[in-house]
Formats: C-alpha cells, sequence, structure tokens
C-alpha cells in the first residue's frame, strides 16, 4: 500500500513536521510505501526520515502563487506514483487535495488537521473556514487530535465525511524515570502570542516572591522574545532564565522539578508528552483542545481554568510546596504515557486505512 503525504513544507522545524517524520517512518517500518509531496521547500527533512521514504518538492512559494503550475506538478507525481491515500498533513491543503481527488477518483483522500477548530489565525483566517468546508463535505475522512476537537467539530459542522480522532505519539520510545531535580520550573516552546508567556510571566511574580530559592526556565526562541524579557524586567523577575532555542531539551527534562504550559490555544501538546516521559507533572492551563486529555487534574499535574493568571500561579505554588505529591504525580505521569505510544498511535492509522480500503 502506498501513502501520499502532502506537507506544507516538510523541511520546516514545527510540530506537525515532527508528528509527520514520527508517523511516516513508522508506517515504513510496517511496510507502507510512502512518499512525501512538499508544497515548499527544498533539499530535505528538519526531522529525520527514513531512507526509503521519498521526498517530492513541488518547488512553489506559497498556497496562493503559481497554483496552475503546482496542479500541473502534483498532477504529474499523482500519476508517477499512484497512492492508494493522498493524506492532507494541513487542512488548507485541501484546495489542491479536492482538485486532486476530482483527477485521480481511486485514491482514497484524507485531511490532517493540526489546530484546533476554534483556532485564530493571524492570516487566512476565512480561507481556512472554507478549507473545512470543503473538507467536511468531500473528503473521506478528518482527522483531529483529540475527542474535546472532535466534539467541536461534530457540534458546529454538518459533516458528510468520517471524523476520527487519532492522538500525536509520543517521540520517545522509552520513559525515563526520574531520579533527582532541581528547584528548576520548565517552559519549552516556541516564544509566541499564543503560547501565553506573558501570562506565564505575570503569574511567576508572586510564586517568585514566595519561593525566591526557585527558577522558572524558559527553554524556547521566537518573535516574541524580546518582549517578553522586556517584560520580565518590567515586573521586576530575577529567576527566569530565557535559555533560547538548544538542539537536545533532554538535560533539562530531566532536571527540572515540573512542567509549565500557559498556552491560550493548542493543537495536541506534543511538550506535555515529551515531558510525560521523563516523569514530568504539568501545571496547565486547561485551554482548547487535548489538554484535559493529557492531564488528569489531580493525578499527573494540575489544571487552571484558561487564562487565569492568578489560578495558574496557584497550581504552580502547590506543585512546589508538596514535594512528594509531586513525586507521585511525575510517577502518574510515567505510567499515563504509555496510551501515546507510537505503536498504538499506528495502530490506529492502520485501522483508519483498512477501513476506507
Amino acid at each position: 500500500m502506498k501513502i501520499v503525504f502532502f506537507s506544507g513544507d516538510i523541511s520546516r522545524s514545527g510540530g506537525t513536521e515532527r508528528v509527520l517524520s514520527l508517523i511516516a517512518n513508522g508506517l515504513v517500518e510496517r511496510g507502507y510505501e510512502i512518499v512525501i509531496f512538499s508544497l515548499t521547500g527544498s533539499g530535505s527533512s528538519f526531522f529525520e526520515l527514513d531512507e526509503r521514504i521519498k521526498i517530492r518538492w513541488v518547488g512553489s512559494k506559497g498556497l496562493q502563487t503559481n497554483i496552475i503550475s503546482n496542479l500541473k506538478t502534483l498532477c504529474r507525481f499523482m500519476k508517477e506514483e499512484k497512492p492508494d491515500f493522498l493524506v492532507d498533513v494541513d487542512i488548507i491543503l485541501c484546495f489542491y487535495s479536492g482538485l486532486l481527488k476530482l483527477r485521480f477518483s481511486k485514491t482514497h483522500w484524507i485531511s490532517w488537521e493540526h489546530f484546533n477548530y476554534y483556532t485564530k489565525f493571524p492570516v487566512n483566517h476565512n480561507l481556512r473556514k472554507v478549507a473545512r468546508f470543503i473538507v467536511s463535505r468531500f473528503s473521506e475522512c478528518l482527522i483531529v487530535l483529540s475527542d474535546e476537537d472532535k466534539g467541536y467539530y461534530q457540534s458546529n459542522m454538518k459533516l458528510k465525511c468520517r471524523i476520527r480522532r487519532i492522538y500525536n505519539p509520543t517521540p520517545f520510545e522509552e520513559v525515563f524515570e526520574k531520579t533527582n531535580e532541581d528547584k528548576t520550573v520548565l517552559a519549552v516552546g516556541r516564544l509566541t502570542r499564543i503560547k501565553g508567556y506573558d501570562m506565564l510571566l505575570k503569574s511567576w511574580k508572586p510564586v517568585e516572591k514566595k519561593h525566591p530559592d526557585w527558577k522558572l526556565q524558559i527553554v524556547a526562541g521566537g518573535e516574541e522574545e524580546d518582549n517578553l524579557k522586556a517584560e520580565a524586567i518590567t515586573l521586576g523577575l530575577k529567576n527566569v532564565e530565557f535559555v533560547g532555542m538548544v538542539e537536545d531539551v533532554t538535560p533539562y527534562y530531566k532536571n527540572a522539578a515540573f512542567l509549565v504550559l500557559s498556552s491560550r490555544n493548542e493543537g495536541f501538546v506534543m511538550v506535555l508528552l515529551e515531558a510525560m516521559a521523563y516523569y514530568l507533572p504539568a501545571v496547565a492551563f486547561a485551554c482548547k483542545a487535548g489538554v484535559s486529555e493529557v492531564i488528569e487534574d489531580g493525578t499527573n499535574g494540575y489544571l487552571a481554568p484558561p487564562n487565569d493568571i492568578r489560578a495558574l500561579a496557584r497550581k504552580m505554588d502547590l506543585m512546589i510546596c508538596d514535594s512528594e505529591k509531586r513525586r507521585v504525580m511525575g510517577q502518574n505521569a510515567g505510567k499515563m504515557i504509555k496510551r501515546f505510544g507510537k505503536e498504538t498511535i499506528l495502530d490506529e492509522w492502520e485501522e483508519l486505512f483498512s477501513s476506507l480500503d
């Protein structure tokens, strides 16, 4: 069976591309033939891919440029590859895939959404609403990343296609039981508004005042870095470290006491899965969508109401004050990560392919 994953740009270093690499590599190991069409970019995948996976670069500079030329190239690729399945790795690619489905009717078309239903996009927001309509009417299946998000689609749209929830897998094959910890609260993820670091800094102020021997460590880079550093100075924060981007986050997971997640919005939080693999409990906003499907409040972490800065501070204080509770939560995190194991998730992908074939 041959599967084409249609990516916006496989050379990017984002979470979507990381998950695609995990799924593609896993399916190759199970005997599938995998090809990736990358609308933009060139050279190689940012994340390591099995040498058996072929990448075909369309060469576009963007969705709205050279559309006819892109479509001709994609049609040529489809004729040459003859895939059984075409899987969009971003729902907005449906503007191409929908036309390809008309031309290659025997190929099954699946759309894989990596943002939740209520995500507000700064650009092309209305275009994405149209994309959702097209996918809901004409694709064979829409894949979403959480049961919460599946419910949003079912409540707000008259779906003609199937809808399936398939979680993102943890990127680790095993879990790493914690043996020591520093007095460090860890935050990981790009420095963008949607990740809510401005709220995190405000919530950290009372925590730092009460626990001056604890440190907030932010391992991330992004466009909001200068603004956030300035905000930290304005707030008078002394125990905040902006580490920047690093190639290997492992040492930070190993040494931290717990993870904090302050996002305004999420598709599905890979950083939570990573942290749990290192027996790290988490404190997070219960934002849309799927965070509450990873964190069970009081069991492997604490949840605060979305955007409630004071509540997030209180939950961090609770985690800091009770080292035994923190240890038990970390153990629970390590146990609960198994349901997001790669082999379990690959089983669900295979089940989907079998049901459509």
